[in-house]
């Protein structure tokens, strides 16, 4: 529309010009030379071009009107639009522009320019508009169709795989076409979250597998324990060792059950609501105060190197526990005559780094992940002494605290990596 009014703006002021100017010439020979003279040359001017011309009238006091057949010339003086005769058709009466003047002795002298021209260019654009408005509308219809149709086909596809999905096929994935949009970015994370999913319950599929194989061992045991005690008739002292190696069994098959409720627990978060403000300087140094009579005991050294007063948000406990149970598993796998060292430092940037390495064996590098899952062991035949959750206790534990957890070569030996982030050292006390 805006498009079209300017047209239509454009059109008439040329129109206007044309008649002012022509009015302007007639007004200069009128007050040269008369109105006689007036009446000459608009005569020549309507001979000189019969076809295409101006429309012109001049009215006398009277009322009469000669030249061309317009009605009464209007007042007041100026521009107004009013139907003349057409010069073909004498009973048409077209649109006409007019400038009306009044001259000297009551005389009016009009300059009419035909509308027609504009209107035939009005009825043009409108035609072109009303095309481009059908093409446009015919073309967002079948736009719009078409987007409709691939938006409900894959719709259609996303359906199908969570129907699949919901019956149990946790593999399959929504479709992902790659354009970018709203559906794929949506798909993007439900593949994201089936993953997830996925790896959960392989976990579970994992831990309860592994389940399986720890306690039967103990269980067996136990049970012919119990069967022997059942058929033991011999001395009682025969019947103490007996009694105490399925007390024995039995708390190593609790043990395992605690562990495991221990880490659902620090992965529920639920603990993260008793977080306190403590000192994790004072958390390790006791830690090795306790552990390096252990060492000693066990021909090994346990040496540390720890920055003072370093304070960081968490669960005291828990903390010792993960800690703890990393030099236990540096002090039962090095061997004797090794190393054990406790290291915590702290950063510029309001970080910390506490490194609990050895001289034992180490593990291989393909083994760094694999340790951090539920009963799993280097020892593959699960006859070695523990139940092989402390690796699984410390990396909740670490994600609980938001603790970075990784595992470098120490050559030789193994290095246990944790990094966090401290709070400000707490303001002296008043007094």
């Amino acid at each position: 529309m805006i498009v079209f009014f300017g047209v239509r703006s454009s059109l008439e002021q040329q129109l206007r010009g044309q008649v002012e100017a022509e009015l302007r010439q007639l007004m200069v020979d009128y007050r040269d030379d008369g109105l006689e003279e007036l009446r000459h040359d608009i005569r020549e001017r309507i001979e000189a071009n019969p076809a295409r011309r101006l429309y012109y009238a001049m009215q006398s006091p009277d009322g009469r009107v000669v030249f061309d057949r317009l009605p009464s010339i209007p007042t007041p003086d100026g521009w107004h639009r009013v139907r003349a005769p057409s010069r073909g058709d004498r009973d048409a009466d077209i649109p006409v522009l007019l400038q009306a003047l009044t001259l000297d002795g009551g005389y009016k002298l009009a300059v009419a320019a035909d509308l027609a021209p504009l209107q035939d260019a009005e009825r043009a654009i409108l035609r072109a508009f009303g095309w481009a408005f059908l093409f446009t509308l015919l073309a967002g219809a079948i736009g719009g169709l078409w987007i409709g149709q691939r938006f409900l086909s894959q719709v259609d596809a996303i359906t199908r795989v969570a129907d699949r999905i919901g019956q149990g096929d946790v593999k399959d994935r929504l479709p992902f076409r790659g354009t970018g949009d709203d559906l794929d970015q949506l798909a993007a994370v439900i593949n994201r979250m089936l993953d997830r999913i996925q790896r959960l319950l392989e976990s579970v599929q994992q831990v309860s597998t592994s389940i399986a194989h720890d306690l039967r061992t103990p269980l067996g045991h136990l049970r012919q324990t119990l069967e022997a005690m059942r058929q033991e008739t011999g001395s009682p002292e025969r019947m103490d060792a007996l009694r105490e190696e399925a007390l024995q069994q039995l708390d190593a098959t609790l043990e395992t059950f605690t562990a495991l409720l221990r880490i659902a627990e620090v992965e529920s978060g639920s603990r993260k609501g008793g977080f306190e403000r403590l000192c994790l300087s004072e958390v390790l140094e006791n830690l090795v105060e306790a552990y390096r009579p252990v060492a000693e005991d066990h021909g090994q050294r346990l040496t540390a190197s720890i920055c003072p007063k370093l304070f960081i948000q968490g669960d005291r406990s828990l903390l010792a526990q993960l800690f703890a149970n990393l030099v236990e598993n540096a002090l039962r796998h090095s061997g004797r005559g090794s190393a054990i060292h406790l290291g915590l430092e702290a950063g510029a940037d309001g970080g910390f780094t506490v490194t609990v390495s050895d001289t034992g064996p180490g593990i291989p590098s393909t083994e760094y992940e694999n340790v951090f899952k539920p009963f799993y062991r280097l020892d593959k035949s699960r006859t070695g002494k523990g139940s092989g959750l402390g690796m699984s206790l410390v990396a909740a534990i670490a994600g609980l605290h938001t603790l970075s957890i990784t595992l470098e070569d120490n050559a030789p030996g193994l290095k246990v990596r944790l990094q966090g982030h401290s709070t400000p050292h707490p303001p002296p006390a008043a007094g």
